[in-house]
């Protein structure tokens, strides 16, 4: 019988990741620490410490996050991008959604959470998504890519929908 991974792990993982693509966006975190290991995992010359530097990331952003709950990961993203943390992208009809979000790809074009539901380990649970870019399918990011799994995820839009509509179309996103 296989474990379930941990989910306050998993979404660590999955905000350090966010938090690190901002920075090459050019959006600086708020916290001067998550700032320097951003910095060191973009400096790395050598793949071991660039992933060590991955790491040191995870471990300040798992330090930092209270729980995994949709108003802990929103105050998280508040303590470091204060006013600009939007979290109305899943409001209205799926119409509306979907126009919202490309709306946001393209005046912004930062990436963005959703937290769906899906089964992982034998169990249906909550996990949060880095949506990179929204065509006929939702491309999620990797949210860990410091491993050696290629977790990029491509998933089509309805199906992404429905999996969204399961938690409430929760969502966080810099305005």
């Amino acid at each position: 019988m296989s474990q379930s991974p941990d989910p306050h792990a998993m979404t660590s993982y999955a905000l350090a990741t966010w938090v690190f693509l901002l920075r090459v966006d050019g959006v600086e975190p708020d916290d001067a620490e998550l700032a320097s290991h951003c910095a060191a995992v973009m400096d790395a010359a050598e793949e071991a410490v660039g992933n060590a530097a991955g790491e040191r990331l995870v471990e300040r952003v798992k330090a930092m996050l209270a729980g995994i709950s949709p108003d802990d990961v929103t105050a998280f993203a508040r303590t470091l991008y204060g006013d600009r943390v939007n979290t109305g992208l899943g409001g209205g009809e799926r119409s509306d959604r979907l126009s919202r979000i490309r709306k946001y790809q393209f005046d912004r074009n930062l990436p963005w959470l959703a937290r769906i539901w899906e089964r992982n380990g034998g169990e249906v649970v909550p996990s949060w998504l880095i949506v990179n870019r929204v065509t006929d399918e939702v491309t999620a990011v990797d949210p860990n890519p410091w491993n050696d799994i290629d977790e990029t995820r491509h998933v089509p839009v309805v199906d992404f929908q429905v999996l969204w509509e399961l938690d409430g179309c929760t969502a966080v996103a810099l305005a």
